[in-house]
Formats: structure tokens, sequence, C-alpha cells
């Protein structure tokens, strides 16, 4: 007789698992957080006031800590030279916001507008 005399027991197993967490850091049986987005006025406030007060030398050194480009800090930034209306306007939206009612991009083609056009087309998007 060559080899084990038990070659015909069962040699397969089960193991269950139990995770504490998830690999996405929620706990099993909980709900996805709902998802918040930043009011692009108060993100340029706070971009252009860690520029100003020094924090940052420059838009390029401030894009690095972000991990954004010089480009974008500078879109962001440049919406603060918006009507101060329109501003307050949207800053009452508060921050964060729960759906993307404003946004950046949204907001780019209003900054060279003449004011009272500003504020019609803000009126519009807020409406939405």
């Amino acid at each position: 007789m060559h080899g084990s005399p038990y070659k015909s027991i069962d040699r397969t197993f089960r193991a269950v698992f139990r995770l504490d967490v998830l690999p996405n850091g929620r706990k099993p049986g909980t709900s996805k957080p709902a998802r918040t987005y930043r009011n692009p006025v108060f993100l340029a406030r706070e971009w252009k006031k860690m520029l100003q007060s020094g924090e940052y030398a420059s838009q390029t050194t401030l894009a690095r800590k972000l991990g954004v480009s010089r480009v974008r800090v500078t879109q962001v930034v440049n919406l603060l030279r918006m009507a101060p209306e329109v501003l307050e306007e949207i800053a009452g939206l508060g921050d964060p916001l729960t759906s993307p009612i404003v946004t950046e991009r949204k907001l780019r083609p209003l900054v060279n507008l003449p004011r009272a056009e500003q504020k019609s087309l803000i009126r519009g998007l807020m409406r939405k």
C-alpha cells in the first residue's frame, strides 16, 4: 500500500470572515454618507486668504499643496472679481452645498460680464 491511509478524507474546509470595517472605511450595514459640494465662493475666499496671509508665496506653491494645477487656482480665485452682490447671493447658499447648484465652471463665464448681466444670470442659475 502506497501513500496515506487517510487519502479518502475530505480535505476541503470553509472559513467565514467578518469584517468590522470595509475597505472604504465604513462599517458594514451603514449607508453611504450624503455627498456634499464646496461652494466656489467660499473656496475662492479661502484660497485668496492663504495667498494674502503669506502662508503660500504664490499660486504655484498653493496649487502644489492642494494637488491641483496653477491654472485651477487662478480660475477659482478669479471668481472673486464678480460683482459683490452676486458673490453675497452665492455665499448665502452656505457651505457645503447638498447639490452642485453653482460650480466654478458655471460661474466662470460671468466674471467678465457687466454687473447687471451677472445679477440676472445668477438669478436664473439659482432658480434651476
